[in-house]
């Protein structure tokens, strides 16, 4: 890495590009999320099978990471988030087909919704940690500050679609086509991944195999926290739990999903100045006790 690195204009836009793709990842499954409660009205599905449908995502996802490593190595993240933000509007476009003629073509679009969110995080992830590398300061959390962000944009967005009675189908194939154009737009000012070898300061790609870091303990430590962590179980069930619970209109109820996603959003954007001035490990046991005590 060169000294001027921090500072050279293909860093600084692949930044602002790592943005754009962490904001429209939030911003694309916020749009499908915010629009569940409509969906299983339509397709009169009772709590039982809107789970089953539900786990579509999770198993596209399941598929997806595991796999993700070994693609982006092969062929970079830039083209992995360009590949998977079409994949992802294809999912969207097929869910909202499938909203107006039943669950199967639904549960397939949320399985390559799932597929292609997961492959994307991990790529844009990836490219985070370059450009934070580059930068030399903690920034990744403020990336995802920007998937927050998204998140809140689509909720916000889903209920003022909901409040104007825009159909489903409309608004998420609207979503879809900005999402494949947009986002694979930006992933073209992407910055490699790795510098090439004998460049001045350049990091040599890693030897070691892609699945070396799963026998890592730390790696697994860290799949214990997110495994404990509810926003998965808040991004599906909040507006729904709203809605049937307190009996609220719908749109209140994804106005609800939005406060949610506000908190995270506001979390993660001070994050950093946490991190930098603490460290990360007394920043994960604070926050670990408060939201037990939450809990």
């Amino acid at each position: 890495m060169t000294p001027t690195a921090a500072t050279s204009p293909a860093v600084r836009a692949a930044g602002a590009a790592t943005y754009a793709a962490f904001i429209g990842s939030g911003f694309a499954f916020a749009s499908w999320a915010s629009r569940i409660p409509q969906v299983r009205d339509r397709l009169g599905l009772d709590p039982a099978a809107l789970g089953l449908l539900l786990l579509a995502v999770a198993a596209g996802s399941l598929l997806a990471l595991p796999l993700s490593g070994l693609v982006v190595t092969r062929i970079g993240s830039a083209r992995v988030v360009t590949v998977m933000a079409v994949l992802l509007g294809v999912g969207l476009a097929t869910v909202a087909v499938g909203s107006l003629s039943g669950v199967v073509p639904v549960a397939v679009g949320l399985f390559l919704v799932g597929f292609a969110h997961g492959a994307w995080d991990v790529a844009m992830n990836v490219q985070g940690t370059v450009v934070e590398r580059h930068l030399r300061r903690s920034i990744m959390s403020r990336f995802h500050a920007g998937f927050s962000l998204g998140t809140v944009i689509g909720a916000l967005l889903g209920a003022a679609t909901v409040g104007w009675r825009v159909p489903v189908a409309v608004h998420l194939t609207a979503v879809a086509v900005l999402i494949a154009v947009g986002v694979g737009w930006q992933a073209q000012r992407f910055v490699a991944d790795h510098e090439p070898v004998g460049r001045q300061g350049s990091e040599p790609a890693p030897t070691a195999g892609a699945l070396t870091a799963w026998r890592e303990p730390r790696t697994l430590l860290i799949g214990v926290f997110v495994f404990a962590f509810a926003e998965g179980v808040g991004n599906n069930w909040i507006s729904v739990a709203a809605i049937d619970g307190y009996h609220v209109s719908d749109a209140l109820g994804t106005l609800a999903f939005a406060a949610f996603l506000i908190a995270m959003t506001t979390g993660r954007w001070f994050g950093p100045t946490l991190l930098d001035r603490y460290g990360r490990t007394a920043v994960v046991r604070l926050l670990a006790v408060m939201s037990g005590d939450v809990g």
